[in-house]
């Protein structure tokens, strides 16, 4: 719009408009495309973002019923939308050129002038099928609405240069000069009179000329915008100009319309024109009133995702904690079995809920990668070994091969690395009845001296088509909906894979025929580490309290169930575990007694958990007392819950639901932290 009222060439605005369109939804490529002297033929309007080779072959090509989306668009007047262009009629001649271009779908929108003469057309396309919600809709009309106003702008400008020329040239009066202008045409005083106007006041405004002239010009303005005029035209006690400044005036109907101003004075009177920019404003106010909708919307999304993450971890922290406590007894065969299929579930509805928060987290861009020292095999041996076990138990061979290169200690996200391989081994094995999945691991130095992991896996599965090799990384994403009834899935984990691996500075890519298996590869740059440096530790159980005294842990957790999910898993080990329901109570609990450990809870009645820690740190440091460590547990796991624990001053936050090995590791950690200390 700045561009638009500031007076900018038509070029200029075009391809400004395309890129404030395409800044709105990274995911779409837009075009806008005129027609040519003799209303036939497709000519140049602007395209950035579209390859040169697919611009330069649409250009001349002259417009009909069947000439894709665009040519269509402009013969008939009226709205196309094609959601598969590589099997729409409407494309038969051009899906080559438009695959050329990596173009799935195109929605292109008739622009039309204030005649209603179709003048090009405005184009959204996307790289994947996709049809237009109405939301979509609404935002393509007002796109083309826009584009017709900055035609509409360049063609008055134009028409009133040819105009002012003419004139000037045939008379050079400035009577004849105020009487054709479509502009509002105006001269005043320094006392803020109208000493004269042209028609176009009465034309736009409804006002006669003896209405206006003579009268104070802010009599007519709207009251809160005087007192800024006036302040612009002090300007002119220095010699400035007034470029593109607005306010309102009343129209002789009661309504106010926007004058955009260009202004200066001579003489003692100041000479001014305004353009009526009033639906030039309104379109603006929609398309930011439709940019904040959807931001609206995109927040209620995150914020929907992170209640259900934890509304759905809750319970299956008991499912999931219950079991794995009920696993460490003595159970017949049959009651092992029925474990062993309950936790099996849990264990996969906690990896579906990990994949929905992770695709939040990096949609939010808070996804965090760590950067630690790890043993490659020790990282990736836990993926290996379980798919080695499904494909065993499904009837397959299974070979994995790690290159003497590829052994050793590098620095990096040794679990994020661990979870992309563990993907593509689980679609490997569930896409795959008969046959080998075989996964190949090496590390190559690149001329810069880095290393660089490279990692295939490959099956003899059902493969897909090569040209939906990009569509299996998008999120949500299946090849068909028969696949995805045969087999499941969230259609996740391959997007989650590809977001990964780019985060780490990598690519990952697919290979494929149908009937005749995949092949899955991924490169990530790494750090190889020096020799002699200590790598990380693991313990099976909680060290003890000084002095091998039981170790006195504190809980706070009012959900029962939870509560009974902490005291199972931590039963076997020399603890004495002592709960509370609330974060007060917690806090009254450390004021009379010494603790080793807490395990605090976020969403408590009373005082929460955050609230708690807080006043636990402010208790602690007021008396200059011994710090105790504290361990979040929460079903609140979103990257924004650990960063506010921790600042509350927490040492450690694990998510809910809790197995375990997690809730040992994490008590392990926060003892560890507060010898360091």
């Amino acid at each position: 719009m700045a561009l638009i009222g500031a007076g900018a060439d038509l070029p200029g605005m075009l391809d400004a408009i395309v890129r404030m369109v395409e800044a709105e939804d990274p995911t779409i490529l837009c075009s806008i495309l005129l027609l040519d002297e003799t209303g036939r033929r497709i000519a140049p309007g602007a395209a950035p973002s579209l390859p040169d080779s697919y611009n330069n072959a649409i250009y001349g090509i002259e417009i009909g019923p069947d000439v894709g989306c665009c040519g269509t668009a402009m013969f008939t007047g009226q709205r196309v939308v094609v959601e598969d262009i590589a099997t729409d009629p409407l494309w038969a001649a051009f899906k080559t050129l438009a695959q050329g271009a990596g173009l799935a779908s195109c929605w292109s929108e008739p622009i039309r002038v204030a005649d209603g003469a179709v003048v090009g057309s405005f184009a959204i396309y996307h790289r994947t099928c996709t049809a237009p919600t109405e939301e979509d809709i609404a935002f393509i009309e007002a796109a083309a609405e826009l584009t017709s106003l900055a035609i509409e702008r360049d063609r008055d400008r134009a028409r009133a240069r040819q105009a002012t020329e003419r004139e000037v040239e045939a008379a050079r009066d400035l009577t004849t000069f105020f009487e054709i202008s479509a502009d509002l045409l105006c001269i005043t005083d320094f006392q803020s009179q109208f000493v004269r106007v042209n028609d176009a006041w009465t034309r736009v405004l409804g006002w006669s000329r003896a209405e206006l002239e003579g009268q104070s010009y802010l009599d007519f303005m709207h009251p809160d915008d005087r007192e800024a005029t006036l302040a612009e035209a002090q300007i002119f006690q220095h010699g400035h100009e007034i470029l593109a400044f607005r306010n309102r005036y009343r129209t002789v109907t009661g309504e106010y319309r926007v004058l955009e101003w260009q202004a200066r004075q001579s003489n003692g009177l100041v000479y001014a024109a305004a353009r009526d920019v009033t639906a030039q404003v309104e379109v603006a106010r929609e398309m930011e009133a439709a940019r904040e909708a959807a931001e609206l919307a995109n927040q209620a999304k995150s914020d929907f995702l992170a209640n259900m993450s934890h509304e759905i971890r809750t319970p299956l922290n008991g499912v999931i904690g219950v079991i794995d406590a009920l696993a460490r007894t003595e159970l017949s065969g049959a009651q092992r079995e029925m474990v062993d299929l309950i936790r099996e579930s849990g264990v996969n509805l906690a990896a579906l809920v990990s994949d929905i928060l992770d695709l939040s987290r990096i949609e939010a861009g808070g996804l965090e990668l760590e950067e630690a020292v790890f043993d490659l095999g020790e990282a990736l041996g836990g993926a290996l070994a379980m798919a080695r076990l499904n494909a065993t138990a499904k009837g397959l061979n299974f070979r994995s091969y790690m290159s003497p290169a590829a052994q050793g200690r590098f620095r990096g996200d040794g679990l994020r690395l661990r979870q992309v391989l563990g993907n593509l081994l689980s679609n490997a094995v569930k896409f795959t009845e008969t046959g080998t999945i075989a996964v190949e691991l090496d590390c190559e130095v690149t001329p810069e001296g880095g290393e660089v992991l490279s990692c295939s896996v490959s099956d003899t599965g059902v493969g897909f088509d090569p040209t939906q090799a990009d569509q299996l990384f998008q999120r949500f994403n299946q090849i068909d909906a028969t696949m995805t009834r045969r087999f499941g899935g969230s259609g996740l984990g391959l997007a989650i894979c590809r977001s990964l691996v780019e985060r780490m500075g990598g690519e990952i890519s697919a290979e494929s025929r149908p009937g005749e298996g995949s092949v899955f590869r991924f490169t990530v740059p790494l750090r190889r580490e020096a020799v002699g440096g200590e790598a990380p530790r693991a313990t099976a159980e909680p060290a003890t309290a000084p002095g091998a005294r039981p170790l006195h842990v504190l809980l706070a957790e009012d959900n029962l169930a939870n509560q009974k999910v902490v005291e199972l898993l931590l039963s076997p080990f020399d603890i004495v575990l002592e709960t509370v329901e609330n974060g007060a109570q917690a806090l009254e609990a450390l004021r009379r007694d010494a603790f080793d450990l807490v395990l605090m809870d976020l969403q408590m009645p009373v005082m929460d958990g955050l609230t708690a820690t807080r006043s636990i740190r402010h208790w602690e440091a007021e008396r200059s007392a011994r710090r105790t460590p504290i361990v979040v547990l929460s079903a609140n796991a979103m990257a924004h819950h650990c960063a506010e624990a921790l600042a509350a001053g927490a040492d450690l936050h694990v998510a809910k639901p809790l197995t375990g090995a997690a809730l040992l590791a994490g008590i392990e950690q926060a003892l560890d932290h507060r010898g360091a200390a």
